[in-house]
């Protein structure tokens, strides 16, 4: 599905700047990723009606959102890059809110991304703490993901999104290093994190039998040789988050947080 080129600017923006912290919703879908390919051809199309439906969304509530949003260890988070995040993360919670006939909760949303950026800047302090760097390398594989994950063809369209954001060169270097330092520790926490085969079968059995008990086979779930990388992928993502909010849990307990929302 293709974005505006603000909204997906904005998504971009938010996804520097929580970096890592997304690991920590990573394993709350509930959604199996057998299910997931089976539903993926039918996600794709657009909905009829669906730029009314958008149209319907409503507007991001950023009121009184104070200057100092949080500091953490005496380090602030500003209130430019909570509204930067929480623009980028609002769309797909209003979406999936209005998908379910619910109202979006934005009190709530506003708590879980303050949270998050409190989270984000916990590793951020044991990354540097622990010296871990990020190489040359790492930060090449980064930017490649933000040009796949945003659609642009380089590095210099790149850039000139997130300064069109406000976000200079030097800023976006800082934010990458920052995520790839992040990326780098939550990896050294979890070790190795590839499934083993016993793993991706039990993952794959289990999808095939809720799919059979709910009675919904109109669309089956596919073999799974031709699932097998999206289930790693989930498994692996899973083992990282798990490790993530053990670490950060960890973090909170001696740190001094104080949140103005």
């Amino acid at each position: 599905m293709a974005f505006p080129a603000t909204a997906r600017k904005r998504r971009l923006l938010a996804a520097a700047f929580i970096g890592s912290a997304a690991l920590l919703s990573a394993c709350g879908s509930g959604e199996d990723p057998a299910d997931g390919a089976a539903e993926s051809s039918a996600a794709s199309e657009p909905a009829a009606g669906a730029s009314e439906s958008a149209a319907a969304l409503p507007e991001p509530d950023l009121a009184d959102i104070p200057e100092v949003v949080a500091v953490v260890n005496g380090t602030e988070i500003g209130r430019d890059i909570f509204t930067t995040t929480y623009e980028g993360q609002f769309q797909q919670a209003a979406s999936s809110a209005q998908a379910s006939g619910q109202e979006l909760d934005q009190a709530q949303l506003r708590t879980t991304v303050a949270d998050n950026l409190v989270s984000t800047e916990l590793l951020r302090q044991e990354a540097e703490k622990r010296g871990i760097e990020a190489s040359p390398e790492a930060l090449t594989a980064a930017t490649d993901k933000l040009l796949e994950s945003s659609q642009l063809g380089s590095e210099e369209e790149l850039r000139a999104a997130f300064a069109e954001q406000g976000l200079d060169d030097a800023a976006f270097d800082q934010q990458l290093s920052d995520q790839v330092k992040l990326d780098a520790l939550i990896a050294e926490e979890a070790g190795d994190t590839a499934p083993t085969d016993q793993e991706i079968q039990d993952t794959y059995d289990a999808a095939v039998a809720q799919q059979e008990s709910s009675g919904e086979t109109a669309t089956p779930i596919p073999p799974l040789e031709d699932v097998r990388a999206q289930i790693e992928e989930q498994l692996s993502g899973e083992k990282l988050s798990a490790a993530a909010q053990t670490l950060i849990a960890e973090l909170r307990e001696g740190a001094d947080i104080t949140v103005n929302l």
